[in-house]
């Protein structure tokens, strides 16, 4: 039984992780896209 409990934490940690790294991952392409969109707007009002 306590084999069975370890094994369900330990794939409810793995999923946890998973979820957070795919969610960090989702926060720094959006930044990449915000700041790739504001280094554009300077470049156009530097013309």
């Amino acid at each position: 039984m306590w084999e069975l409990g370890k094994d369900l934490l330990l794939v409810s940690l793995g999923m946890g992780i998973g979820v957070v790294l795919m969610c960090i991952i989702s926060v720094g392409k959006e930044a990449d896209r915000h700041m790739e969109e504001i280094k554009e707007n300077k470049e156009s009002e530097d013309n």
